[in-house]
């Protein structure tokens, strides 16, 4: 189906749902007797319609979903006998009105779940690809191309579903089952959260599809004018073969736009193998200033179970690596560690306090800190690792070198250094450095130094190679099959939402992950590509989130009335129309700044 096409059936499929839900109250109304005075498929202005008793059965202009007007939903509304009014029915029979959106959502999700599964959905396959070095999949020594098989007890069938287990786990160890070539192995990961996200996370990406990547080309580009197609495969790039993601990485870097020699391009296109000789074209863009630095990994990341003196040395995650033996750390690793005498000593940061650690080991301790330790770079300092080969380190610059201020312009963080290096404008840096001590006890230096940017014109391909993540597809054996996937799904999400919901107000998941109509939209979008199959099961999915929503007891909403239902039932007489008037008036402010507030995440995620 074409982009409009996915965009359509994206905006039918959300209105659907909204409808559905005011379906349910259109029917509760009906059954407990109360005046429908409008029922409308669409909202804004009538386009058409017709009358049958009372109700004026209308299509209005805008097709997203609908609403009903019936009489007597605000105590004032006399128009009607009680008999005929909602306000005037008992607290059971509002009870069903109030429900009947909720209950249409959550049949709907019944319904579509079982139809979905029935045709197949595909999911991202549960399979582990890149691993993180010190997340937690590194701690448990999860290896690329293991599947992941149950978590917690739990069966997975999508990375998806993984990640949201995981997710909700919290910061407590979960128990995993994964599947390593025929062998079952039982693995204990300890979730870390990601700080960015506000997400505790396993550290890994999908497994990439056992296919060659296809090409992205730019119609406008010298690929395309040498004459390769979107959707071609990659199979080399200079006659080196991409045989997985590796491989791929490493050849990118011939089409990383700075130099201009022409590549020679190898494509699959209709089963036949074709090379294509492309010619660089100069982009219009100013060259980016390269300094030849990175940020330097200190940080202990990650500490894996199995090497006995990591418990005697006290190290823990969040360490910040300062010396080694007596030594400045001068490279991203523990290379320095790995040979020395009997006591190894390490001093280290500890939410800013020095400490000196210090434990007995042996040659073979020395050897496998680097398997047991992972160091990952710290962005939030200006500690140094230079490139080899790079203007920093021909220079002078060495590893564990602090830049200070670039042209006199004070730096507190990565962030603030590659900013400042891309926005300079002369020819050469005046860089200001602290240099530690060589060996403890002795204070820090301070260096200037000059260094003249790489300024090399960049260079255009016109392609871009992309990977497909490994997909599998769930399908129900049996109409009973199908249905009790489709109660499984629904009682999940349930529990999903409810432990999300929990984790908010604990703070274990962040606000910033919630979504709007933006994210929907996107989401929804990307499950259209999938397939009409999983566009139905994203729309159940919805459906019993938009049901989950409606029944939470904020005013203005279903779940408010509700309560506001259960209270006067307990008391024996309503709630007074002030307290009732109040409440409306905060529940549409709450609600109100929930949408600003998830618009502007969506917009943050957009951006």
């Amino acid at each position: 189906m074409s982009d409009y096409g996915n965009i359509l059936l994206v905006a039918l499929g959300i209105g659907l749902l909204i409808y559905i839900h005011e379906l349910g109250h259109y029917m509760a109304a009906r059954a407990i007797g109360v005046r429908v005075e409008v029922f409308s498929l669409g909202f804004g202005p009538r386009l058409c319609g017709f009358r049958k008793g009372a109700t004026d059965y209308r299509l209005s202009l805008i097709p997203l979903g609908g609403y009903v007007a019936i009489a007597g939903m605000e105590p004032g509304d006399h128009r009607y006998p009680p008999s005929a009014s909602l306000h005037g029915k008992t607290v059971g029979q509002r009870f069903l009105f109030y429900s009947g959106g909720v209950i249409m959502n959550l049949l709907f999700a019944l319904v579509a779940f079982p139809i979905a599964f029935g045709n197949g959905v595909g999911f991202l396959a549960p399979e582990i690809g890149v691993v993180a070095p010190g997340g937690a999949a590194w701690e448990a020594r999860l290896q690329p191309g293991d599947e992941v098989v149950t978590v917690g007890g739990k069966p997975m069938y999508s990375f998806d579903n993984l990640a949201v287990e995981i997710a909700l786990a919290g910061n407590s160890p979960i128990d995993l089952e994964v599947r390593r070539g025929e062998e079952i192995l039982g693995v204990t990961v300890w979730p870390q959260k990601n700080a960015a996200r506000g997400l505790f996370e396993l550290g890994c990406v999908p497994a990439l599809a056992d296919k060659l990547p296809q090409l992205n080309v730019d119609p406008n580009g010298s690929a395309h004018a040498a004459g390769i197609r979107d959707a071609d495969e990659l199979v080399a790039i200079n006659n080196k073969r991409v045989d997985n993601s590796d491989a791929l990485a490493d050849l990118v870097t011939d089409l990383d736009g700075r130099s201009d020699t022409p590549v020679t391009v190898r494509i699959r296109r209709d089963g036949e193998e074709q090379d294509f000789t492309i010619e660089p074209r100069a982009s219009n863009a100013q060259p980016t200033p390269i300094l030849g630095v990175k940020p330097m990994p200190r940080i202990v990341g990650g500490i894996r179970d199995g090497l006995p003196i990591l418990r005697d040395l006290g190290l823990e995650r969040g360490d910040i690596v300062l010396q080694i033996d007596g030594l400045a750390l001068r490279s991203g690793d523990l290379s320095s560690a790995s040979s020395g005498g009997p006591k190894l000593t390490m001093v280290v940061s500890r939410n800013s306090r020095k400490l000196q650690l210090e434990a007995d080991v042996t040659a073979r301790d020395r050897e496998q800190l680097d398997e047991h330790i992972a160091l990952i770079a710290d962005l939030e300092d200006t500690v140094l690792e230079p490139v080899p080969e790079g203007r920093a380190i021909a220079a002078g610059v060495q590893g564990g070198d602090r830049l200070l201020s670039i042209d006199g312009r004070p730096l507190a963080s990565w962030d603030d250094l590659r900013d400042n290096i891309i926005e300079s404008t002369t020819d050469t840096l005046q860089l200001e450095i602290e240099r530690p001590a060589a060996v403890a006890g002795m204070p820090p230096t301070q260096v200037s130094m000059e260094v003249r940017p790489d300024r090399r014109q960049i260079f255009d391909y016109g392609l871009v190679p992309t990977s497909e993540r490994k997909r599998t597809e769930v399908r129900a054996t049996g109409f009973g099959n199908a249905v009790q996937l489709g109660f499984i799904c629904s009682l999940d999400l349930i529990k999903q939402l409810y432990i999300t919901l929990k984790r908010l107000v604990t703070g274990e998941v962040a606000a910033k992950n919630l979504g709007g109509i933006i994210q929907i939209s996107r989401v929804s979008y990307h499950n259209a590509q999938w397939g009409f199959s999983r566009l139905l099961y994203f729309l159940a999915l919805l459906s019993i989130n938009l049901a989950f929503i409606n029944v939470l007891p904020i005013p203005v909403l279903d779940g408010g009335h509700l309560a506001f239902l259960l209270i006067e039932k307990i008391k024996g007489s309503p709630v007074s129309a002030r307290v009732m008037g109040y409440s409306q008036i905060l529940g549409l402010v709450f609600v109100l700044a929930l949408v600003v507030f998830v618009t502007y995440n969506d917009i943050l995620r957009l951006l």
